[in-house]
């Protein structure tokens, strides 16, 4: 492979000085040498192709540690419900309807994005809002937050779920007055009216549909080829049960496997993990398991996320079964079984990572953590907390003793942020996503999307970590904005630390993995709310240019 040079840059290479260089030397798969224009140029064999950058800025190709390439990947291809292009029921009726035209009868109907509570009533929509245009189609809107989910009466009846169906651990259905079924599901629930082919049962939501695996590496295909053009060279999935591994799996033996995949294989498979006696993470780099995913509790956008008692402003259809709590619930109907779990996997030496999201189920995992390190003391374990958006001040502390990890979306304070202070209140919701409490405490915190639920354009993300500023304006607790430079190494460097990759990527380093993304401007002057405007001009995989801007 020919080498190639890239001078008349503005390098963020995200190294331990956060030093800046001009040009970057790649030979094969790896970085050769970083330093200024003169020096990789006399490095540079005769044939080596020059690339001259004219100023942009270049850094690590950025690294989603929290997205769900597979659902994204659907997303694309399935019908929009999300805001504005549904804000209302009349709205969502529209789209319901546009579909049914060009779908066979008896066929499913599926979106993504549904987010009622910015409709202007807030009210949210049942099946009997859409069962008059949709008779002969199973219909699932799913919820802005992957959690939940509002199907058709056609769909409960192929499900045989009818108002006397209980509602399972780890879940609910949404009643009416009258205790009727109203079709909207929340978070376990929601295997037990969409088709699944894996039953995850209280380890998480799962709206992973039964599909052939031609149509899965489809998704996957059609996933990596949008985040290639957005700068991303890596993700890793938080959710991966042996319905993606085998797409995964097909995909990258198909070379459609484009984007490198580090899979969290969820805690149903955590019987198989043992007997298999896998105690860490095992592939290569396109292609790898690391930590185990766990849930603790819901949503904070559904409003299941738990928390302590503490501005009670909107109910939002939850019911609590933890004592004390303010509102949400766990997954794990036994909280002290699950604390077990987590310390027994700590005890074999596995990394893990926990969706926690409210205050008072933090406090669940933080204990969990602490009793595992006095069983089975291990430096370096680097757990993560899988959004960690309600963290208190005094958990923060906890996190950085204990060496957690927390993997964030900023991007939802942006989406979301005006309906996370409806349901919270303005003071709890201006403290969601902690960053500058995080990193001023020596925190290597996480920027990431969770797409399909956020935007899974990087910059997107990054500019909401440094603004702040939810869709409307308002601000979003702007003491906790970090610097842009911080935000690029929360989702380069810190990523890769994340998974223990920070040794072969994350940084423009002499030997590490040659995957660059070049922004079309210096991302370093431009004014901070319009960051989420810039392009990505060029994307550089393995040391190869895999997407250009065309002009």
């Amino acid at each position: 492979m020919t080498e190639l040079a890239l001078i008349n840059a503005k390098i963020i290479t995200v190294d331990k000085n956060d030093s800046f260089q001009q040009a970057v030397l790649i030979d094969g798969r790896r970085i050769k040498a970083v330093g200024t224009d003169d020096e990789i140029m006399s490095l540079a064999s005769p044939d080596a192709q020059v690339v001259n950058l004219q100023d942009r800025s270049l850094v690590p190709g950025f690294i989603d540690a929290h997205n769900h390439l597979t659902h994204q990947g659907a997303a694309f291809n399935a019908v929009d419900f999300s805001y504005p292009a549904v804000a209302s029921i009349d709205d969502l009726r529209k789209a319901i309807s546009h579909a049914v035209e060009y779908t066979q009868k008896g066929k499913w109907i599926r979106g993504w994005g549904l987010n009622y509570e910015k409709f202007a009533d807030a009210r949210q929509p049942t099946r009997w809002d859409i069962d008059d245009i949709s008779p002969e189609h199973p219909v699932c809107a799913v919820h802005v937050s992957g959690h939940n989910v509002l199907v058709n009466s056609v769909a409960l009846n192929q499900a045989n779920v009818s108002d006397a169906t209980p509602d399972p651990d780890g879940g609910k259905f949404a009643r009416d007055e009258q205790d009727r079924i109203s079709g909207y599901a929340y978070d376990s629930a929601q295997q037990l009216v969409v088709p699944t082919s894996v039953n995850v049962g209280h380890h998480g939501p799962d709206i992973g549909y039964d599909l052939p695996l031609e149509e899965l590496v489809d998704d996957i295909d059609r996933a990596c080829q949008a985040y290639i053009k957005a700068g991303i060279t890596s993700i890793v999935d938080p959710q991966v049960t042996t319905r993606e591994m085998p797409g995964y799996m097909a995909a990258r033996k198909q070379g459609k496997l484009t984007v490198k995949v580090t899979c969290m294989y969820l805690s149903n498979h955590q019987a198989a993990i043992n007997e298999l006696g896998i105690t860490d993470h095992i592939g290569n780099d396109q292609l790898s398991i690391g930590p185990m995913k766990y849930y603790c509790d819901g949503t904070l956008i559904g409003g299941t996320a738990l928390f302590y008692p503490d501005e009670p402003v909107q109910e939002n259809g939850c019911r609590c079964h933890v004592h004390d709590a303010g509102r949400g619930y766990t997954y794990w109907p036994d909280i002290e079984a699950f604390k077990e779990t987590l310390i027994d996997t700590h005890g074999r030496g596995l990394q893990f990572g926990i969706h926690t999201q409210g205050d008072m189920a933090l406090d669940i995992v933080i204990d969990a953590i602490e009793q595992a390190q006095k069983r089975f003391p291990r430096d370096h374990a680097r757990h993560r907390i899988e959004h960690c958006h309600g963290a208190t001040k005094e958990q923060i502390a906890k996190i950085k003793q204990l060496g957690m990890i927390p993997i964030t979306q900023p991007g939802q304070l942006y989406e979301t942020g005006d309906d996370l202070t409806q349901m919270y209140g303005e003071k709890r919701a201006r403290y969601f996503i902690p960053l500058r409490d995080m990193i001023d405490a020596g925190i290597p915190a996480v920027v990431s999307t969770d797409a399909f639920v956020q935007s899974y354009k990087p910059l997107d993300a990054i500019h909401a970590a440094v603004n702040r500023r939810s869709l409307t304006g308002r601000d979003m607790g702007q003491d906790q904005s970090i610097s842009v430079l911080e935000a690029i190494r929360a989702y380069t460097h810190n990523a890769a630390y994340s998974v223990y990759q920070e040794k072969n990527k994350g940084s423009i380093e002499v030997g590490k993995l040659a995957d660059m993304a070049i922004i079309d401007t210096d991302i370093l002057s431009v004014a901070t709310e319009e960051i989420a405007e810039q392009d990505i001009y060029m994307t550089i995989s393995n040391g190869e240019i895999v997407y250009q801007k065309q002009r």
